[in-house]
């Protein structure tokens, strides 16, 4: 058994997510792990950018830390919001396994609009915690 190992936080999609690969991500100490999508970071399942589509998600969106023994999520003044079992957070919340996060929200389709209809998802996840 490794004693060293860092605590993970993985999100998993959820079948009314936008499609993305699976993450886990290691959380030390004082590190706040940013969600979200960017131009000029690719997305793999070890870091919190997400693929671009979701018309919802911010650059940056939110963010993940841990602090003591508690893993803690907040939004980033996003302007379609951060929700944990789909309450919209204004502060720093605590996650806790099998807590399911969702960045961005559903959005309506306008009458002209070609958007796929994947591109309307937020980012939907479960929790799973590792190591606290």
């Amino acid at each position: 058994m490794n004693f060293n190992a860092l605590p993970t936080v993985s999100f998993t999609p959820t079948p009314d997510s936008f499609p993305f690969e699976s993450k886990q991500l290691s959380l030390a100490d004082k590190v706040r792990v940013q969600l979200g999508c960017e131009s000029d970071v690719a997305p793999s399942p070890s870091n919190g950018i997400f693929p671009k589509g979701p018309l919802s998600l911010s650059t940056p969106h939110a963010e993940v830390w841990i602090q003591g023994k508690q893993i803690l999520i907040r939004d980033r003044s996003s302007v379609h919001g951060t929700y944990v079992n789909g309450i919209r957070i204004q502060q720093q919340t605590l996650l806790q396994d099998g807590d399911v996060v969702t960045l961005g929200q559903q959005l309506s389709r306008s009458s002209a609009s070609n958007t796929p209809d994947c591109q309307l998802k937020p980012i939907e996840a479960s929790v799973t915690i590792v190591g606290v």
